[in-house]
């Protein structure tokens, strides 16, 4: 997991939640998403903001903390997880500014933000897995890089269904497209 990435969303939310699992293995959420922290020195709110390139000016601006795992979020495993495949929407939108991804459920769709993501790509892309993991009411993705949990994203949650009803009309559009294309082809066929 490049920490880089990780810094650059932290820098987007000012925000570095240390966290230890019951490993001890260190995580750093950044409020919407929660990272495995690997290859680091074990870090603290003011170590964290250095290694991030935080200025001292600039870290009254920011949330930085230690705190316990809320919840058992970070277990790898956990009996309650859901496995789901880590089906490519092949679409994305741009939505309130963000771009959304679409994870596929068994029962529904799940949005996350793309960006979050981020983080989790390597150059050489191994088995990644996806589950649904609950933290109160609340969804989130866990990813799984083979075996191992390597970050949770929180849902994209938005209020309203103006985001479902505009990928409706979207969907709707292009069947009309589909139709229209479908009635041209057979129309210029019926002239040869």
């Amino acid at each position: 997991m490049k920490f880089s990435k990780i810094t650059t969303l932290a820098k987007r939310n000012k925000a570095a939640i240390l966290m230890k699992d019951e490993d001890g293995q260190q995580w750093l959420s950044i409020g919407s998403a929660v990272y495995r922290l690997e290859n680091m020195p074990v870090l603290d709110e003011d170590t964290v903001l250095t290694v991030m390139g935080v200025s001292d000016d600039s870290r009254e601006k920011w949330l930085a903390r230690c705190q316990n795992e809320p919840a058992h979020i970070l277990k790898n495993d956990l009996p309650d997880d859901v496995e789901i495949t880590a089906e490519e929407a092949e679409i994305s939108v741009i939505y309130g500014g963000k771009l959304l991804t679409p994870i596929y459920t068994f029962d529904g769709v799940i949005w996350i933000d793309t960006e979050l993501m981020a983080p989790t790509v390597k150059k050489e892309e191994g088995y990644k897995r996806y589950f649904i993991r609950k933290s109160g009411k609340e969804r989130a993705i866990a990813v799984k890089d083979g075996m191992v949990l390597s970050a949770v994203i929180m849902e994209y949650i938005q209020g309203g269904t103006s985001l479902f009803e505009a990928v409706d009309a979207l969907a709707d559009r292009c069947r009309a497209e589909v139709r229209r294309t479908m009635a041209e082809d057979c129309s210029g066929q019926d002239e040869e």
